[in-house]
C-alpha cells in the first residue's frame, strides 16, 4: 500500500466531536456554559499529529493486519482536490471555552477499531 507521508493533520473521530457537542449543549443547558462564549468558529479534532502513512501504519499495527505500507510524496499520488501539506487545526479556543480533555488520536482510533469489531 502506497501512503503520502508528506500531508500532515490530525484524525477525528466523529464519536468524539458528536460527545463533545453534546457536552456543551449540556453545560449551556445546565448553565454552566455562557452560550455567547461560543460565538465564532471553534475547531475540534483528536491531539497530536500524524501523516497519512502514520495514520495507515496505525490502523493496520492496532488491528493487528500484516501489510506493507511505503511512504509517498503527494506528487506520487495525484488527485484533482489540492491538499495541503499541513491541516492541523488549533484547538485552544474550544479547550479554553469548555474546559473538556481531548483524547490522543491513537487512543481514539483504537476505540474506533474495538468499535467496527465489536
Amino acid at each position: 500500500l502506497r501512503v503520502v507521508f508528506d500531508q500532515v493533520g490530525t484524525p477525528t473521530y466523529a464519536h468524539d466531536l458528536a460527545l463533545y457537542t453534546l457536552q456543551l449543549i449540556e453545560k449551556i443547558e445546565a448553565g454552566t456554559l455562557d452560550p455567547h462564549q461560543l460565538a465564532g468558529i471553534f475547531h475540534f479534532s483528536n491531539e497530536g499529529v500524524c501523516s497519512w502513512y502514520d495514520f495507515a501504519q496505525a490502523i493496520f499495527e492496532l488491528s493487528g493486519i500484516t501489510c506493507t505500507v511505503f511512504p509517498i510524496e503527494s506528487s506520487e499520488y495525484p488527485t484533482p482536490a489540492q491538499r495541503p501539506n499541513y491541516s492541523v487545526l488549533n484547538k485552544a479556543k474550544i479547550k479554553k471555552v469548555s474546559g473538556i480533555n481531548i483524547p490522543y488520536w491513537r487512543e481514539a482510533l483504537q476505540r474506533c477499531l474495538n468499535k467496527i469489531n465489536d
